[in-house]
């Protein structure tokens, strides 16, 4: 099969800084090659990427990489330009793929040349949609990653309900993966180092978790908090004026901010190294299904999240997760509640790492080709809805 992945023009793939979407459709693209497939990507160059025509055994096809505005508006702009450019460089294929927000309008109706061409164009939605399901109503199919999101694309686009497909994030389990050593001190030691991955942007409620800490820490117990990920503007954080938000909200308690870390092996080193872990986002129409909890779980760490239901299927209270309800009472609850129930903790991390093993790259890779394999190019023959995890 011949699969074209395009991305969007803000984050380039791994090696470089990437972001969820980026990550993801990587790791899923080595996993189409390994397979057998001839696999083509497209997407921004940065300086960290290797050099040639492609390397893990995929065909790269590079545009330059645009900055985010920090305005969404501005954004929706470049990334017409950037799709339009991108529409330039698609080979033929048997399944093209894409997040971008224009290309899919771009490339006209199923009976077009170009769509011929270019096989069956999927189109995958990583958030909540803002009303621009319109734009994708050509598309033979929508992937998305949790149930939640599927409802809202098939309430504000109807006749897009049967071309859905749910199928979660992967995660790389050959680098994410739970080290028998830092689970033993775990389960020895009382926690001393909580930590947080992603972008540090406002829309991730830092703030909750950097007050909630703070609690924690003025009642008199010893614990140190690490917010892991990229706070400038261009790379999708809040900017200086939030982190100096976040530095008054912690008082005379200083956090570590070590900026954003991209290798994936370090990044998994980070997770292993922390003993509670917490992504603290309330945004139930902002969020998708975060690669990151995601792999805190991998790492033998029960992920601390709000009560949103695009993880409900992956992220269950009291098996693999600590839920709490979004505000700062619930959140110091739950880690004090942590900190003290040295059984609790014990559960929830053996049970996160047993449970991120059905979420690996090689199974969501299967997922994907088995709803693709039926039919390049004719809608809905080969369409199927695949459930999230249960």
């Amino acid at each position: 099969m011949r699969i074209t992945i395009v991305l969007g023009p803000f984050k380039p793939p791994p090696p470089a800084p990437s972001g969820a979407v980026e990550k993801a459709w990587w790791s899923l693209a080595q996993a189409f090659a390994a397979a057998g497939h001839a696999v083509t990507v497209v997407g921004p160059d940065h300086v960290d990427l290797p050099r040639g025509e492609g390397w893990d055994g995929i065909a790269y096809r590079r545009l330059p990489l645009i900055d985010r505005s920090g305005r969404t508006w501005i954004d929706v702009l470049r990334d017409f330009g950037w799709s339009r450019r991108a529409k330039s460089l698609l080979p033929p294929a048997d399944v093209t793929v894409t997040n971008t927000f224009w290309l899919p309008r771009l490339l006209g109706g199923p009976g077009s040349r170009t769509r011929r061409e270019l096989g069956r164009l999927e189109v995958h939605v990583q958030r909540f949609p803002k009303g621009q399901m319109f734009l994708h109503s050509g598309a033979d199919s929508i992937s998305t990653v949790s149930a939640a999101i599927a409802e809202a694309i098939a309430s504000e686009r109807p006749r897009l309900a049967d071309r859905i497909r749910v199928v979660p994030n992967p995660v790389d389990l050959e680098v994410f993966r739970a080290d028998e050593t830092c689970l033993r001190r775990r389960e020895s030691s009382p926690p001393a180092l909580l930590t947080y991955t992603g972008r540090v942007h406002p829309e991730k409620r830092l703030d909750l978790l950097v007050s909630a800490w703070r609690r924690v820490v003025e009642s008199g117990t010893p614990l140190r908090l690490r917010i892991v990920g990229p706070w400038e503007t261009a790379a999708g954080g809040g900017g200086r004026r939030h982190v100096e938000v976040l530095r008054r909200l912690a008082g005379e308690h200083a956090f570590e901010l070590p900026g954003p870390v991209a290798d994936p092996a370090r990044l998994a080193a980070e997770l292993r190294d922390a003993d509670l872990y917490c992504y603290p986002s309330t945004a139930a129409k902002g969020e998708a299904l975060p690669i990151a909890p995601l792999e805190a779980m991998a790492c033998g760490l029960a992920p601390i999240v709000a009560d949103l239901p695009q993880y409900r299927g992956v992220l269950e209270h009291g098996r693999n997760a600590s839920v709490f309800d979004g505000e700062l009472e619930g959140l110091t609850s739950t880690l004090r509640g942590l900190l003290e129930d040295r059984e609790r903790r014990i559960d929830l991390d053996r049970g996160a790492a047993a449970d991120a093993d059905r979420l690996g790259v090689a199974s969501i890779a299967a997922q994907h080709l088995a709803a693709w394999s039926g039919s390049s190019s004719d809608r809905g023959v080969a369409i199927h809805r695949l459930e999230p995890v249960p």
